[in-house]
């Protein structure tokens, strides 16, 4: 989806819960597509007030407030993780539309649970996969017929870190850090978005194995995935935290890497930040031997796309992006990938939606 910001004529009554750093990104993201924000509400009377300053919104007191209110249609939740289950179902109950940051809960049972509501609710329910709304990784997505049959493919993060290695872990400096509040640490708040990336491109995997090691907070510093789907095709996940800096074509602290090799081609696709800040590159190499193509030469915002993919589906009666189900089945692959600390071998995935 592209294109500039859309018109009021539309566009639904929308609040946000949770006035934190990712609602920041959302609010550019739908300032850019031209979307209003009309309520916002939070824990922190401080935040809320100075986000509804910023987009012009009012302050309900409570989210119970904001759900009551009739001028609102749908919510944005952008709420700590362990927030994410209850936030959801308040929505679905009330009869609103909802967008909610991933994960979608801390549990796969509780998302499974969040997700079938969602399924007979008869509303939009998008997750904030936003690297479906990238430009780079979406050209790869768009041209994966070209490169047909996909042989190999792989999904590669490095990001600069600290691993504590001995002694006592850190405290945790916020909800964010808190393995127990945010439902992991690494593997959930960077691997998820990297699991979505990888159904939205091929499916659901049918198996896994490989290995996951944590350090003395309970962070998840490097991981190493190999996943079998059911037309036979393996494709690698690797994810580790490092001390060196200066990372990727940009010299930040992030370089994330997806290849996906075809009989008739080869497509890549590299990040330098999580935010999108960083011009993000693709690159099509096909098999007239004329390549490397660049695959884009403008740059789109990643959360303007997906504000604007959440405002065109409601209109439309269908999600555009990951759905409540999507969600569930990342949150139930984080689980099973989590038991590789301390199992060795494959592990079917068996999903119940």
């Amino acid at each position: 989806m592209s294109g500039g910001a859309l018109s009021d004529a539309g566009v639904p009554g929308i609040g946000l819960v949770g006035c934190g750093i990712i609602s920041q990104c959302l609010l550019e993201g739908a300032e850019l597509a031209g979307i209003p924000i009309r309520a916002v509400c939070d824990v922190d009377r401080g935040k809320a007030a100075r986000t509804a300053q910023r987009v012009g919104a009012y302050v309900r007191e409570t989210y119970e407030e904001l759900l009551a209110d009739p001028e609102i249609q749908a919510v944005i939740i952008a709420l700590p993780n362990d927030a994410h289950y209850l936030a959801a179902l308040k929505a679905l109950d009330a009869g609103k539309h909802v967008f909610c940051e991933k994960p979608l809960t801390t549990s796969a049972a509780q998302s499974l649970e969040v997700a079938r509501r969602a399924e007979t609710s008869g509303l939009v329910f998008q997750m904030g996969y936003m690297k479906r709304f990238n430009p780079a990784f979406s050209a790869v997505k768009q041209r994966l017929h070209q490169i047909a049959p996909v042989t190999t493919a792989s999904f590669r993060l490095t990001v600069s870190g600290d691993p504590v290695l001995e002694g006592p872990g850190r405290e945790p400096s916020s909800w964010h850090a808190d393995i127990e509040r945010a439902g992991g640490g690494f593997l959930v708040h960077s691997g998820s978005h990297l699991l979505d990336l990888m159904m939205f491109y091929f499916g659901l995997p049918e198996a896994v194995w490989g290995s996951l090691r944590r350090d003395a907070s309970g962070n998840e510093y490097a991981n190493s995935f190999m996943f079998r789907f059911p037309d036979g095709l393996h494709v690698s996940l690797q994810m580790v935290q490092t001390r060196a800096r200066g990372l990727g074509y940009a010299g930040s602290t992030w370089e994330e890497i997806v290849e996906v090799n075809g009989v008739n081609g080869r497509l890549a696709a590299q990040g330098a930040d999580w935010m999108g800040k960083v011009p993000p590159r693709a690159s099509f190499h096909p098999a007239d031997g004329e390549g490397p193509r660049e695959l884009f030469t403008f740059w789109e915002s990643q959360w303007a796309e997906e504000m604007k993919a959440f405002v065109t589906g409601i209109a439309e009666g269908r999600c555009l992006g990951s759905t409540a189900a999507d969600g569930y089945r990342v949150d139930y692959v984080l689980e099973q990938l989590k038991r590789l600390e301390n199992e060795s071998g494959l592990l079917e995935l068996r999903y119940e939606l």
